[in-house]
């Protein structure tokens, strides 16, 4: 019988009462005979997109497979701070200048080193416009990377950038000679912990643990990364053994996980913010009277309590959570106010002879009850004359429109968090120039800009909390709440969930097998 405690973990309310009515069978201690060998089956809410870790910035899914398979130079651990991975030390040796040491042995998976050249060549391409490489736009202040010897390296910005060290912990360092001859978006050949032994555009994937890893051996040998996109077959892989560990759970299925004694539940805040993003360079969400008609349309704590068991509070009108540095507390949210969803909108021109009609994207299976919630805002929307559709589809097709087609609807439901926790790293997301934006307001951009760069602190918080208040004042989102964390995992794994959606087995182990 498991125990009722572990390290960190959260009790879980006893308001949670929300039935399921899931499918699947009660737990048949599949976690006690799988502890026998070290694999370990994880269900992933969608397909990996690429293997190119420059080329995502989605961590449920492409950069929590590919952070075990190739090195950055420093890490985010479990409990959110800085350490090292192929660097073994760094310093600020002038305001834009970082210098990092490597570990002599750190070595690619076919014995090339892992050294300066190879981080100078990972700059170079990752600050070349003419990838078009995703990550890209989330590093602007770097400008190059130059080498001091062979396990020394300097990253010069343009400026200060005191979120740089942050940002590094999700930038993974290709080969550049494998690169020359390997489309890195299909094939891996890295530094990590791990190696892919199996994998096919949209399907699952297996990983092996490297013989031959530079670092420290992970107690994991093999690992499936199962794509189950159904919510209730996440579930139901849990409670029949399938799965070992599922993230991103909805919180209307917490009590039928909890009864099942083969199984540890996990509840914590997390950093990742739910909004609908608002298409504001096309359509009717131009106008920022409907932008702010939508957001008073839609109550909030109706839904949240409705449909996420109260585990989490309407968002006062922000783009962050407050684990980030730099959040403002100054900001207030859109009260539910129909009446004013009306106004607004007649002001704008829309109204029974003339009804706002959108549509509203959500990617099926993807994000925490999100195809609920979505209905939910739909409904309400309704009530105030704006008749939504909901167009789900698969996470690979929203993607595609989203970033690669620039060819976003009117509406999408979208979460988004950032591994450096620093209010730059997100807001540079909504950036003017930002493909991730759908927003171009100059205000908001410099503000970030300049924050970017500014080295007081207290004129720093300032400029973000000017960020904070346009972006609110603006509404390029409908603010709605952080995303519940909630995972599960078979009961003889030892894992901690994290806050920040990454999920590597090279942080888990079978108990009984340390």
């Amino acid at each position: 019988m498991r125990s009722p405690t572990r390290r960190g973990f959260l009790g879980l309310g006893a308001g949670l009462a929300l039935a399921a009515t899931l499918s699947g069978c009660v737990g048949t201690g599949t976690a006690a005979t799988r502890a026998t060998d070290s694999s370990v089956v994880i269900g992933l809410s969608a397909a990996v997109n690429t293997l190119d870790p420059m080329n995502t910035t989605s961590v449920g899914s492409d950069l929590s497979v590919l952070s075990s398979v190739y090195s950055s130079l420093v890490t985010r651990r479990p409990d959110l701070t800085i350490g090292p991975d192929a660097a073994t030390s760094w310093d600020r040796v002038e305001p834009d200048r970082w210098r990092f040491r490597l570990n002599e042995k750190a070595a690619f998976a076919d014995g090339t080193p892992l050294d300066a050249d190879v981080v100078v060549w990972n700059v170079e391409r990752l600050t070349d416009q003419d990838n078009g490489l995703r990550m890209t736009s989330n590093f602007a202040s770097l400008l190059r990377a130059e080498k001091v010897d062979d396990h020394t390296v300097d990253l010069v910005t343009d400026g200060p950038d005191a979120d740089l060290l942050g940002a590094l912990s999700f930038l993974y360092l290709l080969s550049p000679d494998w690169t020359e001859d390997h489309d890195p978006a299909t094939a891996t050949m890295g530094s990590g912990p791990y190696e892919i032994t199996d994998y096919a555009a949209g399907g699952n994937v297996e990983l092996r643990a490297r013989d031959d890893y530079w670092g420290t051996a992970p107690d994991i040998d093999r690992v499936t990364y199962r794509i189950t996109p159904s919510e209730a077959a996440r579930v139901s892989g849990l409670l029949s053994g399938e799965l070992d560990v599922v993230a991103g759970l909805d919180p209307q299925d917490l009590e039928r996980l909890r009864t099942d004694r083969a199984l540890e539940v996990q509840q914590s805040d997390t950093t990742r913010m739910a909004f609908i993003k608002l298409n504001t360079l096309k359509g009717p969400m131009k106008d920022v009277r409907v932008r702010r008609a939508v957001n008073y349309a839609v109550d909030k704590e109706s839904i949240a309590t409705s449909l996420l068991g109260g585990t989490v509070a309407p968002s006062p009108g922000q783009l962050l959570t407050s684990d980030y540095a730099g959040y403002s507390d100054d900001t207030s949210g859109y009260p539910y106010d129909p009446e004013k969803a009306e106004e607004l909108l007649a002001e704008a021109g829309y109204g029974s002879g003339n009804p706002l009609r959108v549509e509203l994207t959500v990617p099926s299976g993807q994000y925490v009850a999100g195809d609920l919630i979505a209905q939910a805002v739909t409904q309400q929307l309704s009530e105030v004359g704006v008749r939504a559709r909901i167009n789900s589809v698969p996470f690979t097709v929203y993607m595609q429109k989203y970033l690669v087609d620039q060819d976003m609807s009117d509406m999408q439901y979208i979460t988004q968090a950032w591994p450096t926790l620093a209010a730059g790293g997100l807001y540079n997301l909504f950036v003017s120039d930002s493909p991730y934006a759908y927003w171009k307001d100059a205000e908001f951009t410099d503000a970030v800009t300049r924050a970017r760069t500014e080295t007081d602190q207290d004129e720093r918080d300032a400029l973000y909390a000017d960020a904070a208040e346009r972006a609110r004042a603006q509404a390029p989102v409908l603010f709605l709440f952080p995303q519940p964390g909630i995972a599960a995992s078979s009961d003889g794994l030892d894992w901690q969930a994290r806050p920040d959606d990454w999920v590597r087995p090279a942080e888990m182990s079978w108990k009984g097998n340390d």
